[in-house]
C-alpha cells in the first residue's frame, strides 16, 4: 500500500473525507477535473486496507467502457493484481454478467439474439402495417413514425417503464384530463368546441394510447422472433430481481460495497439496479459520485430528478463537495460557470496558474471561420507553438471534414480523431455513384 500512502498524501481535505468515509451511503458532488477517478480507486484500496472485505465483494459501476477501463487501470497501479478481482463494470456489462452467471433465471434473454437497428425497423414497419392506427399511421407516409416510436420505446425502457406501467400512466393521464375544468369555449364563434390547448393534450393522450399498442406488439414480436434489444438487459435484470428474492439476496450478499461513477448520467432503470442491490440495509454502503450541473444534458435519459432522488432515499447520507479543480485554469472555470444560470460558485482552480483569456471571434460564414482558423494557427506555429499543442473542437463528427478540406490547402500538419462513416466519404460516394 506504499503507492496508496503516496497518493493519499496528495489529496485535499474534501478528497480525503471521500476516501475515508467508507461506511453508509455517501454522495460526492464532483465536477470535471476534481479527481473523481482517483477518489473512487483510492476508496476501494482503503476499504481493502481497513476491512476484511474481499476484492470480489466490491462493485464499482460506471457509465462507459472507457470509464471502467480507466478505473481498473488506476486501481491495479495502486493495489496490484488484486485490482483485477474487483468488479468494475458498466451498468449494461454488469447486468449481462448477472444474466450469464444465472442463465436459468432469465428465460426471456437466454437463447435470444441482440437485435440490430435494421431488424428493429423491419419489425416495427410490419407491426404498423398490420395495425389499425389513427395518429401514428399518417396516410401520406404510413411509416413516418417508425423511428420516433422506436425512440420512445427505448426511452420508456430506460426509465424502467414496461407495457403495464405505461398503461397505468396513460389511465392517469386520461383521468387528470377529464378533471380539468373549462375545456370548452362558453361563448363566441367557437362556442361548444374544445379549446386549442386541450385539443393538443387530448391528441397527445391518443398518441400515447397508440404508442402503448405498438409497444405491446413490439415486445411480443421480440419474444416470438427470439430477439432482445440493448435496454432489455437492464430491464430483465430489474424484473427478475423484483420477483426472485433468492437471486436478489445472493447478489446483495455478494456486493458489500457498491459505488457508482458519473451518477448524473444514470437513468431510472440504472438507479433501480443500484437500489435493488443496496436495499438489504437501511443505510447501505452505497457511494455515488456525480456532477449535478452536468445532469442538465439529460444524456440517455439521465436527469437531475434522478440525481436528487438519492438525497430523498437516504436523508442521513454523507454529502461531500469537491470544489478544487486540477484540470482547468480559473478563466476557463469562470467562463463555463457563467453559462449556468443559478449555478453555485465556480470551482476553485488548483491547476497551473494561467492568465489566458477566452477570445470570441464572430465570423460571417463557415469559409471565413475556417480562413480565420488557418491564419491564427499559422501565426501560433510561427511564434513557436508546435502543431500537436493545438486542438480544434467541433460539435459533430461531420463538422471535421469541411475544416480538413481547408487545411489540405496549407502546409499545416493535422489529424482527425473523430469517427468517420466511410460510406459518407466524398470519394466513396463518387465511386458508389459510378
Amino acid at each position: 500500500m506504499s503507492e496508496f500512502d503516496t497518493l493519499y498524501k496528495r489529496l485535499n481535505k474534501a478528497q480525503k473525507q471521500a476516501v475515508d468515509t467508507i461506511e453508509g451511503p455517501v454522495m460526492v458532488i464532483a465536477g470535471p477535473g476534481t479527481g473523481k477517478t482517483s477518489i473512487l480507486t483510492l476508496r476501494i484500496a482503503n476499504i481493502l486496507q481497513k476491512t476484511d472485505t474481499a476484492p470480489e465483494n466490491i462493485l464499482a459501476l460506471t457509465f462507459t467502457e472507457s470509464g471502467a477501463y480507466a478505473m481498473r487501470k488506476k486501481l491495479v497501479s495502486i493495489i496490484g493484481t488484486a485490482g483485477y478481482k474487483v468488479n468494475i463494470n458498466t451498468f449494461h456489462g454488469f447486468c449481462n454478467e448477472v444474466i450469464k452467471q444465472y442463465p436459468e433465471r432469465f428465460p426471456r434473454i437466454i437463447g435470444s439474439t441482440a437485435i440490430t437497428d435494421i431488424d428493429q425497423i423491419a419489425i416495427m414497419e410490419k407491426i404498423i402495417e398490420s395495425t389499425e392506427l389513427d395518429m401514428l399511421k399518417p396516410y401520406g407516409d404510413v411509416f413516418f413514425y417508425v423511428r420516433p416510436v422506436l425512440g420512445e420505446i427505448r426511452s420508456l425502457k430506460r426509465e424502467a417503464i414496461g407495457v403495464d406501467d405505461f398503461k397505468i400512466l396513460i389511465k392517469n393521464q386520461e383521468s387528470d384530463f377529464e378533471d380539468i375544468p373549462d375545456k370548452v369555449h362558453e361563448k363566441g364563434a367557437h362556442k361548444g368546441k374544445m379549446k386549442g390547448e386541450f385539443i393538443k393534450q387530448k391528441e397527445k393522450i391518443e398518441k400515447n394510447k397508440e404508442l402503448l399498442k405498438l409497444y405491446d406488439l413490439y415486445e411480443k414480436a421480440l419474444i416470438k422472433e427470439k430477439f432482445y434489444d440493448f435496454e432489455d438487459m437492464i430491464v430483465e435484470v430489474i424484473k427478475t430481481l423484483r420477483k426472485d428474492g433468492d437471486l436478489l439476496l445472493m447478489l446483495q450478499e455478494s456486493y458489500q460495497y457498491i459505488m457508482a461513477d458519473e451518477h448524473q448520467d444514470a437513468n431510472n432503470a440504472q438507479n433501480a439496479v443500484l437500489e435493488l442491490l443496496s436495499n438489504f440495509h437501511e443505510n447501505p454502503n452505497l457511494f455515488i459520485v456525480g456532477d449535478e450541473k452536468q445532469a442538465i444534458f439529460r444524456f440517455q435519459g439521465a436527469s437531475l430528478e434522478n440525481f436528487l432522488h438519492f438525497k430523498k432515499l437516504y436523508p442521513d447520507a454523507s454529502l461531500i463537495n469537491l470544489e478544487e479543480n486540477y484540470r482547468s485554469t480559473q478563466p476557463i472555470l469562470d467562463a463555463s460557470h457563467s453559462l449556468l444560470a443559478g449555478s453555485a460558485g465556480p470551482l476553485k482552480s488548483k491547476a497551473e496558474k494561467g492568465k489566458e483569456l477566452i477570445r470570441i471571434v464572430e465570423a460571417p460564414s463557415f469559409d471565413a471561420e475556417n480562413a480565420f482558423l488557418i491564419k491564427d494557427i499559422q501565426a501560433k506555429i510561427k511564434a513557436g507553438t508546435t502543431p500537436d499543442e493545438i486542438a480544434i473542437l467541433y460539435r459533430d463528427n461531420k463538422d471535421a471534414f469541411p475544416i480538413a478540406h481547408t487545411f489540405e490547402k496549407t502546409d499545416i500538419p493535422f489529424r482527425i480523431e473523430s469517427d468517420n462513416d466511410i460510406l459518407k466519404d466524398e470519394n466513396i460516394r463518387k465511386l458508389l455513384l459510378i
